[in-house]
Order: structure tokens, then sequence, then C-alpha cells
């Protein structure tokens, strides 16, 4: 077995130990107490004892001046020893870089596997022996999803460093988990066989139920997880579920035999006639499960109460790569499966159920999502349902089903990942010195902090598709794909929906610069509301015919908010990331079409 093909889930599975074993090797050990236990007590006890009390003053007495000495030594020792102790938050940050450095050592060589990728016969992808045989592939699509999975890691790990440390977050766990769930993520990616895509899955998913949870301090952070994991837990029954339904109706779990099941999967001539009801339930089950981890209405009720109660790395993480790999996954079961009767190969409307349900799922969650987030005050809310939005547009490359349609998707997820990694940057740089997350706390920040919102201003716009942004590239690909397929009223759609987030998206950058450094008025989260309650409860009842008291202004901060290098580094990297892959489109677009069409 060539180990140089799985190199960088090697080093990813080894960083993510080695984190485990530096942090359990740094942890500060607990101080030990001086005196024996129980003493203070036996001496009280005797004190309040009748006729105790002046024996045991005298006692005392007589020991004070060596006590006293011993004491005063003791507590010298003690300072010079915290003198010379080194700060522990230095130590706990090792973990950190460490991780780091491993993610970028497995990014080099990832980066290598790209001349690998079709050096196979026939210019196809090498074969991996051994054990894996036939359930990884090293192809275009597997090393170009794993270099982004990599991307996403390092760029989480660089916004988690300080926000772990300030929170108290146990950082071992924090990084460990990261690298497990950046593993899973790479083995769906690139693989060939169902049960490897569960067992990646799985991976991904438990790692990302303990990382909701990591702010144990926190109510809605334990809310999270217990709720992420009850979903997760379900959506993976009914994979595991529908995987054995495709199994029992194809006899294997291999995918790329599974289009050579196309009458078993879809039948022949319209809607499955002679398809067996088992394998068309085992694949309706699938896209039930993979709606589940993509947070596709209706599966979505999950994600705000997730993404709001999570860490804010760990939202980031969670808006970005489990939502990528699930695509990949679900890319490399359905691609080649509605192919086989899609509608770029009827040259007509969509003629299969799964295609059609797909259609179906792109429209309402793109819809839902759009809508439902105008109404958010908060941001990591709102950010999760532009993220469910998000999910419906990349959906519309399954409803295409075509060749373009994939590179479309490929594309687009690779600029959906910069650009919300950017979002979420500015985000952790602002919690990072104490602002909350309300869309109100942004009010003034273009003045106190103009690097951060400008950043947020480009993530914002290719998040709409606005030029020369990766959003806009990647909306229009996909708008060509829907076309091209016959699909012009999904990109009608398409379009009306990208209007209808401009709201939202606009309601942020007001904040950021339109509202004054000064003063705004608000109702009740001010303290004061419209009908009089002030913070500390007291009611104020107006006379009758008397105007009710206006709302207080409340006092905008003026000070600068200072990002951390590391936070800065992540969003320079991640704006970085949204114009280079617009002003490279073309390039890019080839390389995504490479990668689709090897599917």
């Amino acid at each position: 077995m060539d180990f140089g093909l799985i190199l960088p889930e090697l080093i990813v599975a080894g960083t993510g130990i080695a984190a485990l074993l530096l942090d359990l090797f740094l942890a500060p050990t607990p101080e030990r107490k001086e005196g024996t236990p129980g003493r203070g007590r036996a001496i009280a006890s005797d004190a309040a004892a009748p006729g105790r009390g002046r024996a045991v003053a005298a006692e005392a007495g007589a020991r004070s001046a060596p006590a006293e000495g011993v004491a005063a030594r003791r507590a010298a020792d003690l300072a010079g020893k915290h003198r010379a102790a080194p700060d522990p938050t230095a130590k706990r940050r090792a973990v950190g870089y460490l991780s780091l450095a491993g993610l970028v050592a497995a990014l080099v060589f990832a980066v290598r596997l790209v001349a690998v990728a079709q050096s196979g016969p026939n210019g196809g992808a090498p074969v991996i022996t051994g054990p894996l045989a036939g359930m990884l592939v090293v192809d275009p699509l597997a090393v170009l999803l794993k270099i982004t999975f990599i991307a996403v890691g390092i760029g989480v790990s660089l916004l988690g460093v300080d926000f772990a440390l300030k929170r108290g977050m146990p950082v071992g766990e924090f990084f460990a988990l990261t690298l497990f769930a950046v593993l899973g993520m790479m083995l769906m990616a690139a693989s060939r066989d169902l049960i490897m895509i569960y067992l990646g899955l799985e991976t991904t998913a438990i790692s990302c139920y303990a990382l909701a949870g990591l702010l144990r301090g926190d109510p809605k952070s334990g809310e999270a997880a217990l709720k992420y994991f009850l979903t997760g837990a379900l959506a993976s029954a009914i994979i595991l579920f529908g995987m054995a339904l495709v199994y029992g109706g194809t006899g294997t779990t291999n995918l790329s035999a599974l289009p050579g099941h196309g009458a078993v999967l879809l039948g022949e001539g319209g809607l499955f006639p002679q398809a067996k009801p088992i394998a068309l339930v085992g694949l309706v089950m699938l896209i039930a499960g993979f709606g589940f981890k993509l947070a596709a209405v209706p599966f979505h009720f999950w994600a705000p109460d997730a993404y709001e109660g999570a860490p804010t790395p760990v939202t980031a993480f969670f808006s970005i790569g489990p939502k990528a790999a699930a695509f990949a996954a679900a890319l490399r079961i359905f691609g080649p499966v509605l192919m086989i009767s899609g509608p770029a190969r009827a040259g007509g409307p969509t003629s299969t159920v799964l295609a059609l349900l797909f259609t179906i799922l792109a429209v309402v969650t793109m819809t839902v999502g759009n809508l439902t987030a105008l109404s958010q005050k908060n941001i990591k809310r709102m950010l999760a349902y532009s993220s469910i939005a998000h999910a419906g547009y990349l959906m519309v490359g399954f409803a295409v089903a075509s060749p373009l349609g994939y590179a479309a998707m490929i594309y687009y997820l690779l600029a959906y990942a910069a650009t919300n990694l950017g979002v979420f940057a500015v985000v952790i740089w602002l919690n990072n010195r104490g602002t909350g997350d309300d869309i109100s706390d942004y009010a003034g920040l273009g003045r106190r902090a103009p690097l951060a919102a400008l950043a947020m201003v480009i993530c914002f716009l290719s998040l709409i598709g606005i030029p020369p942004t990766a959003g806009f590239f990647g909306k229009f690909y996909l708008f060509l794909a829907a076309i091209g397929g016959g699909m012009t009223w999904l990109a009608v759609v398409m379009v009306i929906n990208t209007a209808i987030s401009v709201g939202y998206y606009y309601g942020v950058v007001r904040q950021l610069y339109l509202v004054g450094a000064g003063t705004r008025s608000e109702g009740v989260a001010a303290g004061v509301s419209a009908a009089g309650v002030s913070g500390d409860g007291a009611v104020a009842v107006s006379a009758p015919g008397e105007a009710a008291p206006a709302a207080a202004p409340v006092a905008v901060p003026t000070t600068p908010v200072k990002g951390t290098p590391l936070v800065g580094l992540a969003l320079g990297i991640a704006v970085a990331a949204i114009l280079v892959l617009g002003f490279l489109f073309e390039p890019l677009a080839r390389l995504a079409g490479l990668a689709g069409v090897g599917l």
C-alpha cells in the first residue's frame, strides 16, 4: 500500500493525538494544600468546648512566634515559585501552534497530490492497494476538497487560539476534535464506498457534537450540543438505513458500481417503472439524511440554535466544514446516479423523481432561509439562516444533474468556504474584545474597527454575489448551469432570492457605518422601553392622555476595537481568497470542471 496517497490524513490524525498528549502534559497540576486536613476544625471545636478556650489560646500563643516565621518563609518560597513559573496561557498556546503546524504540513502534502491525481492508468486516478483498495480514491475532486478542508481547519485554528484561552475552553479538546473532524471530512471527500462515507461522516459528526458543548459554563452551549447530537444521531441512523436498503437492492456498496445498476435504482422510461422499491426507498432516505446534515428545509430546525449556542469558532467550522463535506459525500453518491437520466441527458425538464426532489429542496431551502434571516436580531442566527439559504443555492447543481452543474457546485463550495470564514473572523475579532452577538452591538464599528468593518462588507458582497468577488462568479456559474440544463425558471428563483438576501446583509452594514458613534435609541434592549420600563425593573405608568416616555438614547462606544494577530491573519487570508477566487475564475472553473467530470 502506498501510504503517500493518504499521507495528509495520517498527518492530521497524528497531529490530533499529539495535541491531546501535549495538552495533558501542559495541563496545570492542582496545588498541594499545606497543613493537615481537618486540623482547623479540630482546633475550633476544642476552643468552643467549656474550659478549653483559654487553654487553646495559651497554646496558640506559645506557638505563634515560630509559626509566624514558618508561614513567612513558606510565603516567600511560594512567591518566588510564582514569579519563576511561566505563564500557563503561553504554555497552552503551544497546543494551538502544534495543530497549525500539523495542518500546514498536511496542506503541503495535499498540494503535492495535485500532480498525482491524474497519474494513474489512462490518465485517471492512481489505484490505492491494500486494505483500503476500492474504498478511497485520489482523483481531482478528492484532492481539491482535501486542500479546501485543511485550509478551513487552518483558518478555524487561527480563530480559535485566542478565543479558547479567553473563554476558558479546554484547549487540547478543541484542537484535537477540530483535527479529527477535518480527518473525517477528508475521508468523505475521497470515499468510493458507502461504508467509508459513513465512517467519515461519523468521525466528523461525533467530533462536532463535542465541539458544540465546549463552553461548559454556558447553558446555551450545552443546549446546542444536545440539539445537534439528537438531530445528528437521527440523521446518521436514517443515512445508515438508506445505505443498507441501497445495498439490498443493488448488492454492492461500491459507488463506482452504482451507475451500472441504473435499471434497479432509476428504472427505465419515466418515473421508475422498473426500479426496485427497496433501492428507491434507500435513495430517498439518503436524501433525507443528508438533508439534516446540510440543514436543508425542512430538516434545518437544529441549525439556528446550534450556531447561536456553540463557541463562535466552532460555529464558523459548522457553517463551512461539515456542510461542505456532506455536499461532497452527496455528490459522490448522487452525482453519477442523477446523470443517468437527468435533464442534461434528456434534453428537457427534470425527468426523474430524485432530481425533482432536489429541485424542490433547492427552491424551498433558499427561499425559507432568506426570508427567515430578514427578521433575525442575533448575527449568529442570521448567519445560520444565511447558511441554509446557500445550501439551497448549492443544491441547484443536483437539480440540474449535469457535469456543468457539478462543476458549479464545487466552485461555489470554494467561494462559500472563504467568504463565511471571513465573516466569522470579523465576529470573533469583535467577540475577543467584548462585543456581543446582537446586530445592534455592531453600531459604529466602521469607525472603531475600520479594517474589520471593511472586510465584513467585502464578505457580504461575496455572499450576495457582487463582482468581482468569488460569490458573484459562483452564482453566475450556477445560473449558467441551470439555463444550460433547461431550467431557466430556477435561475430566476435564484436571482429573486439573491435580491431578498440584500436586506439582512444591509442591516449589518447599516449598523457598521450609518448608526452614529454618539448615541442610538433602543427600547427594551437598552434598559428603557417605550412604556417606561427602567433598567432596574421599575415601571413608569403614564397618566391618562399623557404620551408615553420616549426611548432613552443609548451611548455607542467610541473606543477602537483592535484585533489579535492570529485573527487578523485568518481574516486577511479569507479576504485574499475571496478576491483571488474571483480574479482567477477561469482556471479555477476549469479545475472544478475537471473534478466534476471525474465523478
